[in-house]
């Protein structure tokens, strides 16, 4: 496995995270979550990040396409302004099913 591939998987798992968290975002709230309970929802899902690391993926693409900064103390999401419509109910295991399809997707099929 390439370190590409690698590095396509844990943005893959990222985004499919946070857009699992704008989905549970209550109607007409700010959609944002401090620092260290995103890294920690990371971590459960196997993703191993710092600090640094995430603010350093939140500016590039595909990562900033959901993530629109990450403040000193929160990460803040697109459709964060207070008359966004969330229309997203992926659960968290449809969020990992989907990630692992894309995953699979992704690796050439000699080695799966």
């Amino acid at each position: 496995m390439l370190i590409r591939e690698v590095t396509d998987i844990t943005d893959q798992k990222l985004i499919a995270l946070s857009e699992f968290l704008i989905g549970q975002a209550d109607e007409g709230t700010e959609k944002t979550i401090s620092i260290p309970g995103f890294i920690q929802l990371a971590q459960d899902l196997g993703i191993n990040i710092t600090d640094s690391q995430l603010r350093d993926l939140a500016e590039k693409p595909p990562l900033s396409n959901v993530i629109v900064n990450v403040t000193g103390e929160e990460v803040v999401f697109r459709g964060g302004g207070k008359d966004a419509k969330v229309t997203d109910t992926m659960t968290v295991t449809q969020a990992q099913d989907t990630v692992e399809k894309m995953a699979n997707r992704a690796m050439p099929s000699d080695l799966t």
